[in-house]
């Protein structure tokens, strides 16, 4: 008996055609909860979340905004330093405030 090769899956954000087919699936309550919580942790629809999930695709969570904010202080700094050190006035306090915001910034992605 011959087994017929499954087809590539498309590419991500590839297929612009309708989703016009269902699947339902039966799960606890627990697990629907679950992966409402997962789907808007991504930022995603329940459904899409889903698909990606069942085609292995991509599943990647928002950047919340105190984070996008520290990111944006902490390029702004290393901006500054970076302008500091090239005119040779790089001062202690200034790697200290730098320290101590990335150290935040990991505290916050862990």
């Amino acid at each position: 008996m011959e087994v017929e090769a499954l087809p590539e899956l498309a590419p991500e954000g590839s297929d612009n055609s309708q989703k016009d087919q269902h699947i339902n699936v039966r799960i606890s309550t627990t697990d629907k909860k679950l992966v409402e919580e997962k789907a808007a942790q991504a930022g995603l629809k329940t459904g899409e979340y889903m698909r990606r999930a069942a085609l292995g695709r991509q599943i990647t969570g928002k950047i919340p905004p105190e984070f996008r904010r520290m990111l944006a202080a902490t390029g702004s700094n290393l901006n500054q330093l970076t302008r500091l050190a090239n005119a040779g006035k790089l001062r202690g306090a200034s790697l200290q405030t730098l320290n101590e915001l990335l150290t935040r910034l990991l505290e916050t992605l862990k």
